[in-house]
C-alpha cells in the first residue's frame, strides 16, 4: 500500500525514446569524414573482394635484442596510366610473456609537403602505449621476455634469413604462404598476400585480423596529388576539409591519415567492453545503426540506447570465448560490429581518424584471465582508501562552511553513516580554481579540522581550464604550458569561468607546473590529510568548442595535435593531480583518492570515475546497471551512476529503488543539479528516510567483504560489480543478463528493481543453493539450467541472495565513518553449498597507507568441510601485526559466526560447547549456540581471531 500512495506523487517520467541531450551537437558516421570513408570502403571491398595490402616475405628481419619480427606491409595503388603506386608500411610483431600477441603498423618518416610551414609535427603519433600501459611496460618499444617464443621450420623461398627466424610452410586451403610463429599455448599464421593474421589458442581458431579486407591506412599524400593515391573503392569524401557545422574550422593540416582493421572472433557471438556507453553490457550489432563512437566529450544528460560517445573511451573488446583486441589508440575512433550467428563469430571493424595500428591480442582459458592480461599491461586497479569505499554526499553546491557542517551533524543525528562531502564549483572565488570563496569558506583548514574528528573527508573540484587573467592561468601563460590553437597561440575557449586556457598537462613541465598549484592550494598542517581532489570537465569540456570538446586542430607538447591523443588528455590531467597529492600528503603516506570524469585506457591505476549527468528518472537508474557492468569487465570497476539522478527531482519510490541499487555500485555516491530540490537522506520523510537509511547501513555492513574485492581487483583486475557470465560461463543463456549481477567472487547475487511500482520481481539462478540474505531461507536448484523465480521486493527489501559455497565477512555495528568501524570485531556469514563445503577470502590493512605494499596487511581463507567443521586459513600475517598504523589490527576477533542450513542440515544437533583446535591442542568452548530461527545456527563470542590459524566444529 505504501507505494502505491508514493505514486500519488510520482513525476512523470521520461522514456527512452526522450532524448535530452542535443544530438545534432554529434557528428554521425555520415559527416565524419574519416568514418564515412572507411565504411564506403568496407562496402566497396566486401563486394569488389580486392586486397590491396600484402606482406614483403622477402622483408622479414628478426631483432635478436627484442626478439620482434620485423617486417614492410606494402600497399599497392593501381592506375590506369603510368606505374601503380606502391607505399611502404613498417610492420613488427612479437609475443608477450602472459600469451598475448601485439603488431604494430606505422607509417615511414614524412616529410610536409602541405605547407613548409606546418606547426604540427608530420610523423604518426605513436606514443599512445606510453601513456596507456603500465610503468613496468614503459622502458622499450615492447618490454618483453621472448625466451619461451620461436619460428617453425624452414622458409620454402630459400632466403638466407629465414635459416634464423621463421618458416613458409603451405597452408591446405590457400594458395598464400604464411609464417607460422609460436609461443607456448598461443600460436600465430601471418599470411602474406593478402595480409591476414591468424591466431589460435591451445590449436583452435580465436581470431583473424584482416579477415574481410578492411585494413586501410590513408598514407601521407598532398592535396594536389590526392586523387592518384585514392583506391577505386575509396570515396576522397572531406579527406582535406571537415564540412559538418560545427567542426568546420578544422585545418586539417596533414590531410587523410585514417587507420582502420577488422577483427573477426571466431567461435562466438558476444562481445563486451569499448566503454563508455549508454546501453547493454553486451555490445549491439551495428549492421543498422550508428558505430560505436570513442571520443571523450560533455554530454549533459546524455541519450540512453545509443552508441554515442560519452565521457571516456576504453578501447578494449573481448568476446565469450575469451580473446581480447586492445587497440592502442587515442584518436577519435569508430566500431562497426556484426553478429553472424551461422559461423558463430564476431566481426568487428575499427577505424581511427590518425596514429599508428598498434594492437594488442590477449587469448586465455577465461574471461577473469583476459581482464587479468589487460590490467597487468595497462595496470592494476589502485586499491583505494577504506573510506573512499563507503558513503559520499555530494550536490552542487552547498553553500558555505555552515552548510556542509550542518549536513555532517545531520547525519549523525539520524544515525546516516559517510565518509566524504563534496563541493562543487561554487566553493571557488568567481570560478577560479585553486582559491575558495572568502565569504563562504573564510578558513578551510578549520572546516578540514571538524570533519577530520570523525573521520570525515572533503572533495573538492578542480578542473584543467582556468579562468583568463587570474594568477594561476598567468603562471600557466607565462610558463608557456597553455594548449595552443593552430596558428601556435595560447588557445582560448569558453567554459564555467568564461573565457579560459587549457593547461597541457601531456607536458612534463605542464605537469610540474600543475603539481605546483596543488602544493599551495593544499598547504594543510601535517595532521590534516583529509581533503582530495575531482577532476571534472577534462575531456575536456569547451562550451564553445566542436562537438562540445576541444577543436582537433589544437596543438600540445612536442607539436602533436589535439587529433592524435584527445582520449588521452583527462588521463594526463587525473594523472597529474594524482602524483600531486601523493607527493603532498607523502609525509603521511596516505593514499590519494581521485574522481575523474574522463578517462582512457591506463586511468584505473590512479582514479575512479562516474557515469557523468544522468536524470532523475526509471530509465537513468536501469541503464546505470549495464554501464557500470562494462567498465568493471574493462578493466576499470571504481565506478557508480549518481544517486538519484544528477538532473530533476527524483520521486520518493525512484530515491529508495536507486539508493537500493547504488549501494552495490563500487563508488557509492549521491549527487545533485544545482537548480534541484535539497535531497539529503535524512529530509526524506519516513519510510522513505529509513529505507535510505537501511541500504546506506548494509553498504557499511558489508565493507570487509567489499574492501576484500577491491584488494582482489588490485591485484587480478576482476571485476567488483561482476556479470554472472563471468561466474558461469558454461550458461550461455547468461551472455546478455545486465540487470542482476555477483558482487565479486563474494556469492551475493543481486537484481536491484528498477521498474515503477513493482512488489515482485524475477530473478534468474543458476543451478545450486541460494540462500535469502536476511532471512537465510533457502531454495535449491538441482537441475542444469537456469531457474527462473519471482522475488517479493516490497518497496523496503533489496532482492539479494548468497549462493551456497561462499563465506562473507562482515561488521555489524553502526558506526558514524569507516574510521570508527576499524576495530570492530567481524561477523561471519557461511553458506554451505550441497555438499557442505563453503570458502571465503578476508582482506585487511590499516585502509589508509601505502603501508601495505610493505607487508602490513593480514589476508585469510575460511573454508567450511562437511557443513560443520570451519577453518581459518592465514596465508599473511605481517610480523609487526601490533604496530600496523593507528592500531588498525588491534581487534582482530569474531564475534559470531552465522552458519546458514540448506535442506540437507535441518536434523543438524545442537550442543552447548564447540570445539577449537589451535596450536596443536584441543578444546572446547563454553558459548551461546542457538537456534535463531530453523535456517541458521548462530555462534556468538566464539573467541576466535582473523590471524590465528584454528579449526571450529560445532
Amino acid at each position: 500500500m505504501i507505494v502505491s500512495k508514493w505514486l500519488v506523487c510520482q513525476l512523470v517520467l521520461f522514456t527512452t525514446l526522450s532524448h535530452a541531450f542535443t544530438d545534432y551537437l554529434l557528428k554521425k558516421c555520415a559527416q565524419s569524414g574519416f568514418c564515412h570513408r572507411n565504411r564506403v570502403y568496407s562496402e566497396n571491398i566486401a563486394l569488389s573482394r580486392n586486397s590491396y595490402y600484402k606482406l614483403d616475405a622477402a622483408s622479414v628481419v628478426h631483432d635478436p635484442l627484442q626478439n620482434v619480427l620485423h617486417a614492410t606491409i606494402i600497399k599497392t595503388i593501381p592506375r590506369l596510366e603510368g606505374d601503380d603506386i606502391a607505399v611502404e608500411f613498417p610492420f613488427s610483431l612479437s609475443f608477450l610473456q602472459d600469451h598475448s600477441v601485439r603488431f604494430i603498423i606505422d607509417e615511414k618518416e614524412r616529410t610536409s609537403v602541405n605547407d613548409s610551414g606546418l606547426l604540427v609535427s608530420p610523423q604518426r603519433y605513436k606514443e599512445t602505449w606510453l601513456h596507456a600501459f603500465d610503468e613496468k611496460f614503459r622502458g622499450e618499444v615492447s618490454k618483453t621476455n621472448f625466451s619461451e617464443s620461436h619460428f617453425l621450420e624452414q622458409p620454402r623461398t630459400g632466403n638466407s634469413l629465414w635459416s634464423k627466424l621463421t618458416s613458409f610452410l603451405s597452408l591446405s586451403n590457400s594458395t598464400s604462404d604464411a609464417i607460422r610463429l609460436q609461443n607456448g599455448c598461443v600460436s600465430l599464421e601471418v599470411l602474406t598476400e593478402p595480409f591476414q593474421l591468424k591466431i589460435y589458442w591451445r590449436n583452435t581458431l580465436k581470431l583473424i585480423v584482416n579477415e574481410q579486407n578492411f585494413l586501410n591506412i590513408e598514407h601521407y599524400r598532398s592535396k594536389e596529388e590526392n586523387f592518384a593515391h585514392v583506391l577505386p573503392e575509396e570515396t576522397a569524401f572531406n579527406m582535406f576539409k571537415d564540412d559538418f557545422k560545427y567542426s568546420k574550422d578544422d585545418t586539417l593540416p596533414l590531410g587523410p591519415e585514417s587507420i582502420a582493421l577488422d577483427f573477426s572472433f571466431i567461435g562466438s557471438t558476444n562481445v563486451y567492453g569499448i566503454p563508455e556507453h549508454a546501453t547493454s553490457l553486451r555490445l549491439m550489432d551495428t549492421s543498422q545503426r550508428e558505430p560505436y563512437r570513442l571520443f571523450n566529450v560533455d554530454v549533459f544528460e546524455y541519450n540512453i540506447g545509443t552508441t554515442q560517445p560519452m565521457y571516456g573511451s576504453i578501447p578494449f573488446m573481448f568476446s565469450s570465448s575469451s580473446t581480447s583486441v586492445f587497440w592502442v589508440n587515442a584518436a577519435d575512433t569508430w566500431v562497426d560490429i556484426r553478429y553472424d550467428s551461422q559461423q558463430n563469430k564476431t566481426m568487428t571493424h575499427w577505424i581511427s581518424e590518425n596514429g599508428v595500428l598498434d594492437v594488442v591480442v590477449s587469448l586465455g582459458e577465461d574471461i577473469p584471465t583476459i581482464i587479468d592480461r589487460f590490467t597487468d599491461l595497462t595496470g592494476r586497479p589502485f586499491l583505494p582508501p577504506m573510506s573512499s569505499i563507503g558513503y559520499h554526499q555530494c550536490r552542487w553546491n552547498y553553500n558555505d562552511e555552515m552548510d556542509v557542517l550542518t549536513v555532517d551533524s545531520q547525519m549523525d543525528a539520524h544515525e546516516i553513516p559517510y565518509d566524504f562531502i563534496w563541493l562543487d564549483l561554487e566553493y571557488t572565488n568567481d570560478k577560479k580554481f585553486f582559491t575558495w570563496k572568502p565569504n563562504s569558506f573564510p578558513d578551510p583548514k578549520r572546516l578540514l579540522a571538524k570533519l577530520n574528528k570523525l573521520g570525515r573527508n572533503l572533495v573538492v573540484l578542480i578542473d584543467p581550464h582556468l579562468k583568463e587573467d587570474y594568477e594561476v592561468s598567468d603562471i600557466v601563460i607565462n610558463e608557456n604550458v597553455a594548449v595552443k590553437d593552430h596558428n601556435g597561440d595560447d588557445y582560448i575557449g569558453r567554459c564555467w569561468p568564461g573565457n579560459s586556457i587549457w593547461i597541457d598537462t601531456m607536458s612534463k613541465h605542464g605537469q610540474k607546473i600543475w603539481k605546483s598549484f596543488f602544493e599551495s592550494f593544499m598547504d594543510l598542517p601535517s595532521n590534516l590529510s583529509n581533503l582530495f581532489i575531482w577532476n571534472d570537465m577534462n575531456e575536456p569540456s569547451i562550451f564553445d568548442g566542436p562537438e562540445t570538446t576541444a577543436p582537433k586542430d589544437l596543438i600540445h607538447q612536442n607539436n602533436v595535435e589535439e587529433r592524435s591523443l584527445h582520449n588521452l588528455y583527462g588521463l594526463s590531467v587525473h594523472e597529474a593531480t594524482h602524483d600531486a597529492v601523493k607527493s603532498i600528503y607523502s609525509a603521511s603516506d596516505k593514499r590519494p583518492f581521485l574522481l575523474t570524469r574522463a578517462f582512457f585506457a591506463g586511468s584505473q591505476r590512479t582514479a575512479a570515475t562516474w557515469t557523468g549527468d544522468n536524470v532523475a528518472n526509471w530509465d537513468y537508474l536501469k541503464i546505470s546497471i549495464p554501464m557500470v557492468l562494462s567498465n568493471n569487465v574493462a578493466g576499470m570497476p571504481f565506478i557508480g551512476a549518481d544517486i538519484a539522478g544528477f538532473v530533476g527531482d527524483p520521486s520518493p519510490e525512484l530515491v529508495a529503488r536507486w539508493y537500493q541499487a547504488g549501494l552495490w555500485y563500487p563508488f557509492f555516491r549521491a549527487h545533485a543539479h544545482i537548480d534541484t530540490k535539497r535531497r539529503e537522506p535524512y529530509l526524506f520523510n519516513e519510510p522513505l528516510k529509513s529505507i535510505v537509511r537501511d541500504a546506506i547501513q548494509l553498504r557499511y555492513f558489508l565493507l570487509p567483504t567489499l574492501y576484500t574485492m577491491f584488494y582482489k581487483s588490485s591485484t587480478t583486475g576482476f571485476p567488483i560489480m561482476n556479470p554472472m557470465f563471468v561466474e558461469h560461463p558454461e550458461l550461455s543463456e547468461l551472455y546478455d543478463i545486465d540487470n542482476q549481477f555477483y558482487w565479486g567472487n563474494s556469492g551475493l547475487l543481486v537484481k536491484p528493481v528498477t521498474e515503477p511500482n513493482q512488489s515482485e520481481t524475477e530473478m534468474i539462478f543458476p543451478p545450486g543453493i541460494f540462500y535469502e540474505f536476511s532471512s537465510l531461507d533457502s531454495f535449491v536448484n538441482d537441475g542444469i539450467n537456469l531457474m527462473k523465480r519471482n522475488i517479493s521486493a516490497p518497496l523496503d527489501k533489496i532482492p539479494l541472495f548468497i549462493e551456497g559455497g561462499h563465506i562473507i565477512t562482515m561488521k555489524n555495528k553502526y558506526r558514524r565513518s569507516s574510521k570508527l568501524m576499524k576495530n570492530d570485531p567481524y561477523v561471519l556469514v557461511v553458506a554451505p553449498d550441497a555438499n557442505g563445503v563453503a570458502v571465503g577470502e578476508l582482506y585487511v590493512d590499516d585502509g589508509e597507507t601505502f603501508g601495505y605494499q610493505k607487508g602490513e596487511y593480514v589476508r585469510t581463507q575460511f573454508i567450511l568441510e562437511g557443513g560443520h567443521i570451519l577453518k581459518n586459513l592465514p596465508d599473511h600475517i605481517p610480523d609487526n601485526l601490533a604496530d600496523i598504523h593507528n592500531d588498525t589490527l588491534r581487534n582482530t576477533s569474531i564475534e559470531k559466526i552465522i552458519v546458514a542450513k540448506n535442506t540437507s542440515q535441518h536434523n543438524v544437533t545442537l550442543n552447548d560447547t564447540v570445539t577449537v583446535k589451535q596450536d596443536g591442542r584441543e578444546r572446547s568452548l563454553s558459548t551461546k549456540l542457538s537456534r535463531e530461527d530453523d535456517n541458521r545456527i548462530i555462534i556468538m563470542n566464539p573467541m576466535l581471531d582473523i590471524t590465528e590459524k584454528w579449526e571450529l566444529t560445532f
